[in-house]
Formats: structure tokens, C-alpha cells, sequence
């Protein structure tokens, strides 16, 4: 079987064959005829080749461009679905905290008319005392909603940085 040929192994073969010719200066007019025929053909081969070159040069340089405006479209999207991750996560969190602040106002409003009304205005000759009682609860309760917010983002942010982790891992 014979081995993987040269490439141009013809028109090398050609070269040395002139050149032993020039050697010994047995040169004829149709050995430069031949050599100069083959030589033609040589730059036509290369000319060829060059236009298929640049051809699929420029193809995969439009496919690298695409790639990369692909690439950039994906970054941007990842970064408006991270938003809009961030943003659900915000709304569940301040959902879970005010439902928890509803229930707590309303244990604390209830726990307040009941209880503490009779003992106020009994004991206290101060009038809207109750009322005051009850815009003092409304504002720590708010203090206090916004505390729970933060608490519950943080673990929240806590969960998907563990979560990132175990992903990468």
C-alpha cells in the first residue's frame, strides 16, 4: 500500500527534474515551455484556493460575529431573568411579611380594644389615649414589617447563593 502523497507532489517532482536539467545544462526551449505551462497552472491552483480561502474566512468570521451578538443576547437575558428573580423573590418575601404583620395587627389591634381599652380609659382621664394606643402599634408594626422584609430577603438571597454553590459543584 502506498503512503499518504505530498501535497503538489507532481509539481514538486516537476521542480527537481528542472532543476537536475539545469544542472546539466541540458535545458531545451520546450523544457522552459513545460515549466512555464506548469508554473501557470501552479498560480491558477493558488488563485483558486485563495478565493475558497477568503470565502470560507468570511463565512466563519459572519458565524464568529453571530456567536457573539448571540452571546451577548443570552447575557442580557440572563440578566433581566436574574432581575425578575430577584424582583419575585422581593414580592414573596414582602407577601410572607405582610401576612404575617396582618395577622400579628390583627392579634395586637384585638388584644388591644379587649384588654388594654377598659384598663386606659378607666384608669387614664386623657381622651383618645386608646386611639393613640392604637396609631403607636400601626407604626412599630410598620418598623417592624420592614425589619421582616430584610430578614426574610437575606435568607432568601442566603437559599439561592446555596443554591448557586451546590449548581457549580
Amino acid at each position: 500500500m502506498e503512503g499518504p502523497k505530498e501535497l503538489y507532489h507532481e509539481e514538486i517532482k516537476k521542480l527537481k527534474d528542472f532543476r537536475v536539467r539545469l544542472d546539466t545544462h541540458a535545458i531545451y526551449k520546450k523544457d522552459l515551455e513545460d515549466f512555464s505551462d506548469d508554473y501557470e497552472d501552479l498560480v491558477a491552483q493558488a488563485k483558486v484556493i485563495t478565493r475558497v480561502s477568503d470565502r470560507l474566512q468570511k463565512k466563519l468570521d459572519n458565524a464568529n460575529i453571530q456567536i457573539r451578538e448571540q452571546n451577548d443576547e443570552i447575557k442580557d437575558k440572563n440578566l433581566e431573568l436574574e432581575k425578575t428573580i430577584r424582583d419575585l423573590a422581593e414580592a414573596k418575601v414582602g407577601r410572607k411579611a405582610s401576612t404575617i404583620m396582618f395577622t400579628l395587627a390583627i392579634v395586637l389591634f384585638l388584644s388591644e380594644e379587649f384588654f388594654l381599652e377598659d384598663i386606659i380609659e378607666s384608669n387614664v382621664s386623657i381622651p383618645y389615649v386608646g386611639l393613640m394606643a392604637k396609631g403607636l402599634i400601626a407604626i412599630i408594626l410598620k418598623f417592624f414589617e420592614s425589619g421582616l422584609e430584610s430578614f426574610f430577603l437575606n435568607q432568601e438571597k442566603r437559599k439561592i447563593i446555596k443554591q448557586e454553590k451546590s449548581a457549580n459543584s
